[in-house]
């Protein structure tokens, strides 16, 4: 368990000021966990890689392993949230489709992190980290559920669910890899996202003729 705060200890590099410093903490951790491995980075590294003494570093989080903890713990944050939201305020099974990838895209394009190392330092101990597969495993069921209610509709191909709810999470992780390691990124997180959401729910109807009205009904949905 993390014990971060939003105000904290002084820096040595006054550049990392901005923002919540335990996010860059874990994005600082992150990188170094997947150049050295997590049994040989030290609390010492990652206090001089985010501009902190290392006696701040403490402050926000008392050992690697809660650095590595909250890593893990935050990965599956954002997303439930979201399709928890897109799940509440309804539409259509293509529209909440829609919505849930454009939105999950733009998140994981700002993680502080890379998604795809916390899967590799989750997949190393489940057991300890079992809250972390059992929150992926309710996240993965809601988006089948999504493409059970849309071929049911006779909206969606008679596609198999649990296949393309894993591919839709596999896309949009995949996303975030090529666009953190982009030196001149060809859209914002937002417009990756949408174009995203347009190829796999497009990909998806039974007639694509009607991706355009239902891009307006998720823009009138997201604006409300």
């Amino acid at each position: 368990m993390s014990s971060s705060r939003q105000t904290g200890r002084p820096r040595l590099n006054p550049r990392a000021g901005l923002g919540d410093p335990s996010d860059e903490i874990m994005g600082v951790a992150s990188r170094l966990f997947r150049e050295r491995g997590v049994a040989a980075t030290t609390m010492s590294q990652i206090a001089k890689e985010a501009g902190l003494q290392q006696s701040s570093l403490y402050y926000y989080f008392r050992s690697k392993e809660d650095v590595l903890s909250a890593i893990v713990a935050k990965a599956n944050v954002v997303p439930l949230a979201l399709v928890k939201r897109v799940q509440h305020d309804g539409g259509s099974a293509p529209v909440r489709l829609f919505r849930f990838v454009r939105g999950d895209v733009a998140a994981l394009c700002a993680l502080p992190f890379d998604i795809n190392e916390v899967h590799r330092y989750a997949a190393r101990d489940r057991e300890r980290f079992a809250g972390y597969w059992s929150e992926r495993r309710r996240l993965q069921r809601t988006l089948v559920s999504m493409v059970r209610d849309g071929v049911a509709a006779g909206e969606l191909r008679d596609v198999e669910p649990r296949i393309t709810a894993i591919t839709i999470m596999s896309n949009d992780e995949a996303v975030q890899n090529w666009f953190r390691h982009d030196t001149a990124p060809l859209r914002d997180p937002s417009a990756i996202g949408t174009y995203l959401a347009e190829l796999t729910v497009g990909g998806l109807l039974v007639d694509s003729r009607r991706l355009p009205a239902l891009r307006r009904a998720v823009d009138e949905l997201d604006a409300s």
